[in-house]
């Protein structure tokens, strides 16, 4: 024979209140478990820091550890982001379509680019070759002033920048 209780209603409905703190609590606890796992182990290699003395406020000799060489750092490397591969891909695919005579293309992909990296002297030497080769002569060279002004690291396009101002202004006269 099953023995079936009766729980009156209003039971559940207080209980019905305790329902979403007990599920926030489950959860604060959930996150704090997943994160206190992915944290990282705090091991330490050092020496211990200095005791100091209580009557003479200076560090006791014991209790200083032996100096070491200090250790050489080597220079980062130059990574490059995937903003700068993708301006890399770009500037390529728009140089391509330059040198195929499709300058309105070009010019596009070189837009895209500049959006990505505005201070890139490439893109300004891409977009200035391609409005001189459509005869836009005046915004041909705003464009190669305005790659000149980033062109301090870059030697060799810092030279066809000048070279391109030069055919501009030679072609203007």
């Amino acid at each position: 024979m099953v023995l079936v209780t009766y729980v009156p209603f209003a039971y559940f409905e207080r209980a019905r209140h305790f329902i979403p703190l007990i599920f926030r609590l489950a959860l604060a606890l959930t996150i704090a478990i997943v994160t206190s796992a992915c944290a990282p182990l705090q091991t330490s290699t050092s020496a211990p820091a200095p005791v100091e003395s209580r009557q003479s406020g200076q560090a006791s000799p014991e209790a200083t550890p032996h100096k070491a060489a200090p250790k050489k750092i080597a220079p980062a490397r130059q990574t490059s982001s995937p903003a700068q591969k993708a301006v890399t891909s770009l500037l390529q695919e728009g140089w391509a379509n330059y040198r195929l005579g499709n300058y309105p293309r070009a010019m596009a992909i070189a837009e895209r680019a500049q959006r990505l990296d505005p201070q890139r002297a490439e893109i300004y030497l891409l977009l200035a070759s391609s409005h001189f080769a459509q005869g836009k002569r005046g915004l041909a060279e705003q464009l190669a002033q305005r790659g000149l002004s980033f062109s301090q690291s870059d030697a060799m396009i810092r030279r066809k920048l000048q070279s391109l101002l030069a055919q501009i202004q030679g072609a203007v006269l």
